[in-house]
């Protein structure tokens, strides 16, 4: 099921659209005249144009999908491919206009992994691992999710003790700037973040 829904330029703008340029993003299929199965994280989603509905098909069918999440699908749908990852790793803030952009409201939202792995690294590894994502040597804990195929986005846990209270930075491919604008780059992580957290809808 779904909560708010995307607005009909939206749904506009992906109906538009070449279906045969749709195909060529990576993890999409098609089911049927505009209407894609596309991959986020480890669960699949109908993005159905026609009907102007996207339901999650696994692995949690009831799992209720924000307006912010159900843009950004359909925004990897119509993005440019950005294509292969270039293997160089960069901050939000060393994107064209990150400085400015990712601050106040747009601050990337990752408290909540903070708040609660901080003290627990180990839990949060195993639960990032269960999403498919993979270790890397950043921090006390880093893992490397893959939300769409050649989009990953690390985040790195440094965990509480004594002195500091734990923080968790994010490290991007520089490819993503190729895929989305800043303000997609923003809804990726807080999807990203609410999956994490979500460990049954």
């Amino acid at each position: 099921m779904s909560c708010a829904a995307p607005k009909p330029i939206h749904w506009e703008d992906l109906r538009n659209r070449n279906p045969e340029q749709i195909l060529k993003q990576d993890g999409v299929t098609s089911t049927s005249d505009h209407a894609y199965e596309v991959r986020f994280l480890n669960a699949k989603y109908l993005v159905d144009a026609g009907a102007e509905r996207i339901t999650e098909l696994s692995p949690y069918p009831s799992r209720r999908l924000s307006e912010e999440f159900q843009i950004l699908l359909i925004r990897y749908l119509v993005a440019d491919n950005g294509g292969p990852v270039t293997g160089v790793e960069v901050s939000e803030k060393d994107l064209p206009g990150g400085v400015t952009f990712f601050q106040g409201p747009h601050t990337l939202y990752v408290w909540p992994i903070a708040e609660r792995y901080g003290r627990d690294p180990e839990a949060f590894e195993a639960r990032a691992l269960e999403l498919g994502a993979q270790r890397v040597p950043h921090g006390d804990t880093a893992m490397r999710f893959f939300p769409f195929p050649e989009i990953p986005v690390t985040y790195v846990l440094w965990k509480e003790d004594d002195e500091f209270p734990a923080s968790v930075s994010v490290l991007f491919d520089k490819s993503i700037i190729r895929w989305f604008a800043l303000d997609m780059v923003f809804t990726t992580v807080l999807a990203l973040t609410d999956h994490i957290l979500t460990e049954r809808p």
